[in-house]
């Protein structure tokens, strides 16, 4: 379902801020929208009379509730959106008594003031999407299906520790989320056998990923069930990885290889993520158009090369990427996890 709704920006009274930092507010946001809120809302008025009697059909038409944990609090109901084609965000309505029929208020994972440069009065056009459509779905593996983030950040702080070189968790996340390099990125330009160092560090790693991958990864609890109810819905399935063939075996071994129509991993293409190459040469495989498929992705790169693709971009919060990282490179969707995706996803 779709629906558009053209407001104007306006002023609150300042309590968006509030609740929009409360505990359980912030947690059943990301739980059921993927939205890690910005402190604050965004106000909009609705002029047009039809424009509101559409709200307000909509409105009983809410697929999220967040409930509230006492009587003192009031419940509020969510609706996914995506603004000015840009942002994915979400209208809170709060069930109370007397609450402004032409009025709505949204949360996003980044400020939209700054991020969509508005002002007061400003025109806003606000998509309401419940859910995608689509035939084909495309997935990440690395942070999506597989759980190896963990073991990307252990690989890289025992083989720098071996070099002298400091790789902390918060900096390799980084370096994932937006596809750079580990080692060109920490040693330092000044060294004087900064390239050896480089080929050094990649040798060591490729030596101790299997011992780690052993240890510390696997895929996430669920995805075989995960891929298969999307089977059963008659979606075809691919992926697009960065990773090698190793990580498709990974994949593999929880008896899933039969569900997917097509594989493009690293050694097929010449350019990596963000550029589109991979996902291009997947939807060529499964014979579809670009707009007929979702990109599901951990990373901010996932997002960009969808976009660039012509595809829809979903982003899930089990890898590298934050709700804001996702939601600033194009994703029309946020979960949390693969698990939701049956929910958000309509096949046509």
């Amino acid at each position: 379902m779709s629906e558009t709704l053209t407001g104007r920006v306006a002023t609150g009274l300042g309590k968006g801020n509030t609740f929009t930092t409360l505990g359980w507010v912030r947690k059943q946001l990301i739980e059921k929208l993927g939205i890690e809120p910005f402190p604050g809302t965004l106000n909009i008025k609705l002029d047009d009379p039809i424009l509101v009697s559409k709200w307000q059909a909509l409105l009983k038409q809410s697929p999220y509730t967040i409930k509230a944990p006492d009587n003192k609090s009031c419940d509020a109901l969510c609706q996914p959106v995506i603004v000015n084609a840009k942002v994915v965000a979400t209208i809170i309505s709060p069930l109370v008594e007397g609450y402004p029929e032409n009025q709505l208020e949204l949360i996003a994972p980044v400020c939209l003031r700054e991020t969509l440069n508005l002002e007061d009065k400003d025109s806003l056009k606000i998509e309401v999407k419940h859910t995608l459509s689509a035939s084909t779905i495309v997935f990440d593996l690395d942070g999506t299906l597989l759980d190896t983030i963990e073991a990307f950040y252990i690989l890289a702080k025992r083989s720098g520790d071996e070099y002298g070189i400091q790789m902390d968790r918060k900096h390799v996340h980084g370096l994932l989320n937006h596809g750079r390099p580990y080692w060109e990125n920490a040693v330092s330009g000044s060294e004087k056998e900064r390239e050896e160092t480089i080929l050094k560090l990649n040798h060591r790693a490729r030596e101790l990923w299997p011992e780690i991958v052993s240890a510390h990864a696997g895929v996430f609890t669920g995805v075989a069930d995960t891929l298969l109810s999307l089977k059963e819905k008659g979606f075809k399935l691919g992926i697009v990885t960065g990773s090698g063939k190793d990580s498709v075996d990974l994949l593999y071994s929880v008896g899933v290889e039969s569900l997917f129509d097509a594989v493009v991993t690293r050694e097929q293409v010449k350019v990596r993520k963000p550029h589109p190459a991979g996902l291009l040469l997947c939807l060529s495989k499964l014979g579809v158009r670009a707009e007929q498929a979702i990109y599901v992705g951990d990373t901010s790169i996932d997002m960009q090369a969808a976009r660039s693709a012509g595809m829809s971009a979903v982003g899930v919060l089990s890898g590298a990427g934050s709700s804001a990282d996702l939601c600033l490179a194009g994703a029309q969707r946020i979960i949390t996890d693969h698990a939701l995706l049956p929910e958000i996803v309509f096949k046509y």
